[in-house]
């Protein structure tokens, strides 16, 4: 799990910056700084998984810490994605 979470914030904070190589930034800027948003929020939900191993009397905070930030990311992602994609495709 540690692995695919971190690959999830690498992935998603390279998106704009890949955005910006291909120029397609411009056009959809606000759909891509939610995607990197989302990067930020999967490193939070990471960072959470680490929690225990830091401070032994957070359980819960490592248990729902994950699954909250990570739900909350992926939304992030699911609106970008589709506000980059209507932005594209309305494009002439």
């Amino acid at each position: 799990m540690m692995e695919t979470m971190l690959a999830f914030v690498v992935v998603s904070l390279l998106v704009p910056v890949f955005a910006k190589y291909a120029g397609i930034l411009g056009e959809a800027k606000k759909g891509f700084l939610f995607i990197a948003g989302a990067g930020v929020l999967y490193l939070l939900a990471h960072s959470f998984e680490m929690t225990e191993l830091v401070v032994e009397e957070a359980p819960a905070l490592a248990t729902w810490g994950p699954y909250l930030f990570g739900l909350i990311g992926w939304i992030f992602v699911l609106v970008g994605a589709l506000m980059v994609a209507y932005k594209l495709a309305m494009e002439e």
